[in-house]
């Protein structure tokens, strides 16, 4: 099988589980989670959005059997439409009137109707683990925990993003720990899918870090570039939203012993309307200490350590065949 097989896989899954439902209804959840009139999930989709599941396909040939593959596409099919749900809601909370060239759900049919569309997203994926068949009952039990576990993990870290983002001083520590649960989370749950769990654990939790920090540095490179190339008001409502604020926290860390600079930063983010000057600071600051390098060494130590690893139980494993590189793309 390819990536494209084991998509259609996941498809054929959404389909039997949104069957029976409303059809209004699920014509709202088809919009949200396909990007054309198709009925099919895009790769450009994936990597937007649900990058562990791309990354555990891409693992799926080499590392499973046939008694195993339902299992590990379930899993996935579950996650694909529990992160939908969560993708709603967040677009309803920073008020995102589009996203990946078309309209947001919310903007479309009415904040109402997507909040019951990420409820139901969330009730339909649990029941695709529970109706699947071809599993047996106590693994489907065991599937649901760890699901359940992940799940009770995001929440909670959407709680505290939405907490800290009213705090006035910016806690570094809190922040890693704010969006591991919600980043790395996904990742450690899939990891329980495979079989040899302890080492994709390892390597799971490894990529879900560096994806982590690739994701936060291309968002915050993409809102201050180096020529200062932004787009004004792009940058003014991720800030002003909470969003991607790890890179932010970054700053906060790089200055916490110097309370002018503390103030500064903290009336910027607590600001309702940024000013050119706000921008430049930000800039500044930025890129003049050199604090965009950090995320360059830490993502290169982590690449260095999955490699590592991998290396060393390719010596006691002789099947193992994992490529880092379609791992990291």
């Amino acid at each position: 099988m390819n990536l494209s097989k084991h998509l259609e896989q996941i498809v054929i899954n959404i389909e039997n589980t949104t069957n029976d439902i409303d059809q209004g209804l699920k014509d709202m959840i088809s919009y949200q989670i396909y990007e054309t009139n198709q009925i099919k999930i895009e790769n450009s989709y994936l990597d937007l959005n649900f990058k562990e599941i791309k990354n555990a396909l891409n693992l799926v040939d080499g590392h499973i059997n046939k008694s195993t593959y339902s299992k590990i596409i379930t899993g996935l099919s579950a996650l694909f439409l529990f992160k939908s749900g969560i993708i709603v809601h967040d677009e309803i909370g920073s008020g995102t009137p589009n996203s990946n060239g078309k309209d947001t759900l919310w903007w479309k049919w009415g904040p109402a109707q997507a909040i019951n569309v990420g409820d139901s997203l969330y009730s339909l994926s649990r029941l695709l683990i529970i109706n699947d068949k071809n599993i047996e009952d106590n693994e489907i039990l065991n599937i649901l925990n760890k699901f359940d576990k992940m799940n009770s993990n995001i929440f909670k870290s959407k709680f505290l993003e939405l907490q800290n983002s009213e705090q006035y001083k910016i806690n570094f520590d809190n922040i890693v720990s704010i969006y591991e649960l919600k980043e790395i989370e996904p990742y450690l749950y899939i990891s329980e899918l495979f079989d040899n769990t302890n080492l994709i654990k390892s390597i799971f939790k490894i990529i879900g870090e560096i994806n982590l920090y690739e994701m936060h540095e291309n968002a915050f490179k993409n809102l201050l570039s180096e020529n200062l190339n932004y787009n004004f008001s792009k940058l003014e409502n991720e800030i002003l939203n909470k969003k991607k604020i790890l890179p932010i926290a970054y700053v906060f860390k790089e200055y916490e012993n110097d309370l002018e600079h503390v103030k500064k930063l903290g009336t910027i983010y607590m600001k309702r309307m940024l000013e050119n000057n706000d921008i430049k600071l930000l800039h500044e600051l930025f890129y003049s200490n050199k604090i965009s390098k950090k995320y360059t060494n830490h993502i290169q130590k982590l690449k260095t350590k999955l490699e590592k690893l991998i290396s060393q139980n390719k010596k006691t494993n002789n099947n193992l065949s994992i490529n880092v590189q379609s791992l990291l793309k």
